[in-house]
């Protein structure tokens, strides 16, 4: 029995000596074996489904920031995150060099000065400043804290070609600027994970901003954003408000005012945008993309001293806001400028916040890889703003005419008329980044002849908005096109002359003959004398093309 039971009890030895054992041993063995197999299944699927839950989790663990507005000194904040147990060993704590819409190197990194790392024993790990954006931190499987000071852009020394519509302000006691951005950084390689900010602000200060707080109170706020990403595409700005609602369909719009020396009321800009908003739910035919939206004004007082170029101007876009940098000047002043971004910047849900490319909707803050089709995203969206305004009767066509003639003029003159403008895309933030300003210049005017040349060839059927609104079914938000195939697919949406205008005025070198579209749509572009006007005695066919272009219910 010794050696029968010695085969039971050892059975990873030789098969050869099992074969020694009785018929009735070997059943017991391969019971046996089983058993052990079954354990190790079980025991396997345990550990699975322990890693799962603790990778599920460090998932869903956020990171934790506390940012104290009341403690700014020198114009820097002091962060504080708390960080949840991460599987990494060195772990790259990291700012944006660039981010979506701007086109342009950053470097948030640079205004981040006195970054210590702790593990949960409260012992400083070793940190190492890899890049102006980037600081390896060692040991970090015990890292549990994270401060650093971060420094207001607004009115740094440091020298940065930093747009302000993307910058922060840090002004003590009257107004705090939050891109976040330049506030909050993330891990690489774990960018998903939420985060959580509880911000301390001073009493009776508002937080203007699409997010809604998930706690708040006289002197304390807290946000929660699904990752890094959302956390980014959400702009705050505290001050005592100055605020104002407009609702336009079923979307509820916050408009939110800084101006130190009352020159410029919410209450003003407001009555401004509802007739913009409601010309253009007109003319997205009722539909808006989003139930809620915030427009965020900083209007910079002239004792201000920034860091910024004197004049200038700008507004960034984000999916449900956007914050705008403006020079402050008397209200009627104001009101075209203010109307004419703001229409621009809100048309940008539709594009690139719907329609984008991989570059786009999968966006890399440290390493850019620019899309090729600013003429969609930013080209598009200028002439969208203004051509919403001629539809919707809040400007004469005239006046139309005299913007388009205007960026025509301008482009051609301070431009490279010559520059493909896929190539300036995808250059925009390196070599050709002189030339971005042709975007909204002759990006609007790509955007102009390809609508008139759509309804041309659609005998006024079948325009850009029509092309656009397809686009929007086609890829929604969650979906994205390919860069490179983009033009193929609105070829096959549209018409094959489609191709060679893409081939030559967008993706070649060609100059746009201007004069050829408008007079397609009844109208007269005469270069030299910088005017277009309606064509005396247009035929039929141009006739059909003009209504449906400019006509407000012409077609619709």
């Amino acid at each position: 029995m010794a050696d029968r039971a010695f085969c039971f009890i050892q059975p990873s030895i030789p098969a050869v000596h099992i074969k020694k054992c009785t018929i009735y041993n070997r059943i017991l063995y391969f019971q046996y074996l089983a058993l052990k197999n079954m354990k190790n299944i079980l025991l396997i699927s345990v550990l699975l489904i322990y890693t799962a839950t603790g990778l599920m989790a460090q998932a869903n663990t956020p990171l934790v920031y506390t940012i104290d507005l009341t403690t700014v000194k020198n114009d820097k904040l002091q962060v504080s995150l708390n960080v949840p147990p991460l599987s990494k060993k060195n772990l790259v704590f990291a700012f944006p060099k660039i981010i979506p819409g701007t086109y342009n190197i950053s470097d948030f990194g640079k205004f981040v000065s006195e970054l210590h790392a702790w593990d949960r024993t409260g012992k400083k790990l070793a940190v190492q400043h890899l890049t102006k954006d980037t600081w390896t931190i060692s040991n970090a499987a015990n890292l549990r804290k994270i401060t650093y000071s971060v420094e207001d852009i607004f009115d740094t020394r440091q020298k940065h070609i930093i747009y302000p519509m993307a910058a922060t302000n840090f002004e003590a006691g009257q107004d705090y600027v939050l891109n976040l951005p330049g506030v909050v950084g993330f891990f690489e390689g774990f960018e998903g994970l939420p985060v959580h900010i509880n911000f301390k602000k001073p009493l009776s200060f508002y937080a203007s901003t699409a997010a809604i707080p998930v706690r708040t109170g006289e002197t304390e706020d807290e946000f929660a954003y699904n990752s890094i990403h959302e956390a980014y595409d959400q702009p705050l700005m505290y001050n005592l408000p100055d605020t104002a609602t407009v609702q336009a369909g079923i979307c509820s719009v916050l408009v939110s005012v800084y101006s130190p020396n009352k020159l410029v009321k919410a209450s003003s800009v407001a009555g401004w945008l509802s007739t913009m908003l409601h010309a253009t739910l007109d003319y997205l035919n009722g539909k808006l993309l989003v139930d809620k939206y915030a427009f965020i004004y900083y209007f910079k007082p002239e004792s201000a001293k920034h860091t910024f170029p004197p004049n200038l101007t700008g507004a960034l876009e984000h999916t449900t806001s956007s914050f705008y940098y403006v020079k402050v000047k008397p209200e009627q002043e104001l009101k075209q400028s203010i109307i004419d971004m703001s229409s621009h910047e809100f048309l940008h849900i539709i594009t690139p916040l719907t329609i984008a490319s991989k570059e786009v909707k999968l966006f890399n803050y440290l390493q850019p890889h620019l899309s090729k089709h600013l003429w969609l995203y930013e080209g598009v969206t200028e002439y969208t703003a203004h051509h919403i305004q001629v539809k919707g009767e809040l400007i004469t066509p005239q006046e139309f005419y005299d913007i388009l003639t205007e960026k025509i003029a301008t482009s051609r003159k301070l431009l490279n008329d010559s520059l493909s403008f896929t190539d300036l895309s995808k250059e925009s933030a390196g070599r050709y980044a002189s030339q971005f300003l042709n975007v909204y210049l002759k990006g609007a005017m790509i955007g102009a002849c390809l609508d008139i040349y759509l309804l041309h060839l659609s005998k006024g059927t079948y325009g850009l908005k029509n092309l656009v609104h397809e686009l929007g079914v086609k890829y929604g938000r969650e979906r994205f096109f390919n860069d490179d195939q983009l033009f193929e697919t609105i070829v096959q949406m549209t018409y094959p002359e489609i191709g060679q205008f893409f081939t030559d005025y967008v993706a070649g070198a060609r100059p746009i003959p201007y004069e050829y579209f408008f007079d397609l749509a009844g109208v007269e572009y005469l270069p030299k004398e910088h005017l277009m006007r309606p064509k005396k005695n247009p035929t039929p066919e141009e006739l059909v093309v003009f209504n449906r272009w400019l006509k407000k219910d012409a077609g619709e």
